[in-house]
């Protein structure tokens, strides 16, 4: 289209000189209509390689970028001074952590076996209590109570003895057969023989109401005091052994801590060597940002961890990666397909289909032009035996749609006023505007489905003289100018709405009116 300018301009210039105009006949045709983008080919799978050593490290080899390489090869290698150190000094505390712990056990032990010994004495202890108290009761009360019945019994004989020889005494003496102090001496006795039997019931009584009493208590006492001390003795038992247990479990913790710590820092020194977790392609890797030389991946750089530091894409299957601008984006959709041409490999044409169109509006450069509104569109290359690399610029032109022997007239013939387009076309009386309606528009064609005939002929290029014969229209209500019917025409594929308001602004334009309306042509 930029091409035919010059041509269109001398047409127009001869027209203007009264000399002969170029015609196109209109006639059905068949062409496509595609949508032309520029894209960056990238890898449709690609496997990041990341530093996985916490904090930062050194870079101390490298591999060469472009490198193909197979699983298991050699990326990277951090530095790991720093690691190595600290897995010595990581070590010693693991020993001494495994010192703790088993001394800690070793406590437990002892503590347990202390405890059952001293449970074992307490349940001893509560046992002879109750021996004794089982003696008291069935051995010496019984004994005790015994021995007071028999001391009774004894001093009630004694009693009735001497009561006796007291009487039989009582009647010598008034006989005058024994003397006053041998009678004196059995009333003695019997007295005597009395208060032995008081005696005898008052040290039962005591034993009964009083030393019995007071000796059962006490066994008792022991008994139940016995029980408590056992009671004690086991709780005591216990929560030193929870203590120590406590210890142990602290101890083993931290022992735990220490070799997951230990096994870390294992893990972190053989993460200082990177290797290749599938085959690839070796691609240093650049943050979309980053425009500092620091940025840049090389021996001696200083990375932090999670950082990409290469990528390997799997060439296999190959896409091209586009923006393309929000006023395009509603004849896109998933599936068309498309042809590819990619720099570096003249002559070769690879085909491929739109495999995605993102759903929200790519802000990546959205800081240079606040108003840029771009949707990452990918196209994904069918399998070819051409060896393609990622980050290579790709042209890719996307089949919108196809146009099957359909009216159609060239770009160049239609001139917009208004939000209407037109064609000027040669009649027996002159030339003669009409206002057409267009169907699906390419670079080079535009479907008419309305306002021309087979077999018309319309001007190829035209002049102000021409422009005029278009009369002035008042302007169309609000909602129905050109803007409205930008996209209406031929049921939404017609001129863009920027081509449009384009073409419109041509008809004031000081430029030749050819060239103007090529340019909204091709942004049609």
């Amino acid at each position: 289209a930029v091409a035919a300018v010059p041509w269109v301009w001398s047409s127009w210039g001869a027209a203007a000189e009264g000399a002969a105009v170029d015609k196109y006949v209109v006639e059905p045709r068949p062409f496509t209509v595609v949508l032309k983008e520029k894209g960056e080919l990238r890898a449709f799978k690609s496997t990041d390689v990341k530093s996985e050593v916490e904090g930062r490290a050194t870079i101390i080899s490298l591999i060469e970028e472009g490198a193909v390489v197979n699983k298991g090869d050699l990326l990277v290698e951090l530095a790991s001074d720093e690691i190595d150190e600290r897995i010595l000094q990581q070590e010693l505390k693991e020993s001494n952590s495994v010192t703790l712990y088993e001394s800690a056990k070793a406590e437990l032990d002892i503590q347990r076996d202390r405890g059952a010994s001293d449970i074992r004495k307490a349940e001893l202890a509560i046992e002879l209590k109750q021996l004794e108290l089982d003696k008291y009761l069935k051995g010496e009360w019984a004994q005790k109570l015994k021995d007071a019945e028999i001391a009774i019994e004894e001093a009630e004989i004694t009693l009735e003895r001497e009561t006796e020889d007291f009487e039989a005494a009582k009647k010598l003496f008034e006989r005058e057969f024994i003397t006053e102090t041998e009678y004196e001496q059995d009333e003695f006795n019997s007295i005597k023989a009395r208060w032995g039997l008081d005696k005898a019931r008052m040290a039962k009584e005591v034993l009964e109401k009083y030393s019995h009493v007071a000796q059962l208590r006490i066994c008792e006492s022991d008994l139940e005091e016995a029980k408590k001390e056992c009671e004690r003795v086991r709780k005591s038992a216990a929560a030193e052994e929870a203590k120590r247990v406590r210890a142990v479990d602290g101890a083993k913790r931290e022992l735990d801590l220490t070799v997951d710590q230990l096994n870390d820092l294992r893990a972190q020194k053989d993460k200082c060597r990177i290797t290749a977790p599938t085959p690839g392609f070796v691609v240093y890797y650049c943050e979309p940002w980053g425009w500092r030389q620091d940025d840049q991946i090389k021996e001696g750089t200083e990375v932090h961890e999670r950082q990409v530091l290469i990528q390997l894409p799997d060439t296999s299957v190959m896409t091209v990666l586009m923006r393309v601008h929000e006023a395009k984006t509603s004849r896109l959709s998933v599936g068309q397909s498309a042809v590819v041409e990619v720099e570096g490999i003249p002559g070769e044409q690879f085909t491929g289909k739109v495999t995605k169109i993102a759903v929200i509006a790519d802000t990546q450069n959205r800081w240079l032009n606040p108003d840029l509104r771009e949707y990452e569109t990918e196209v994904t290359l069918d399998p070819s035996d051409i060896p393609l690399k990622p980050g290579v610029t790709a042209r890719v032109e996307i089949l919108v749609d196809e146009v099957d022997a359909e009216l159609a007239v060239p770009v160049q013939t239609i001139y917009s006023k208004r939000g209407k387009r037109y064609v000027f076309r040669e009649t027996p009386h002159g030339v003669e505007h009409a206002e057409v309606e267009l169907g699906a528009v390419s670079t080079e064609w535009a479907e008419v489905k309305a306002g021309v005939a087979v077999g018309d002929q319309v001007l190829l290029a035209f002049a102000d003289e021409h422009t005029r014969l278009i009369p002035d229209e008042e302007p169309n209500p609000p909602g129905h100018g050109a803007r409205a019917r930008v996209g209406s025409a031929g049921g939404g594929d017609g001129l863009s709405k920027k081509g449009a308001e384009k073409a419109d602004a041509g008809e004031h334009a000081t430029k030749p009116a050819a060239a103007v309306r090529t340019a909204s042509a091709n942004n049609g």
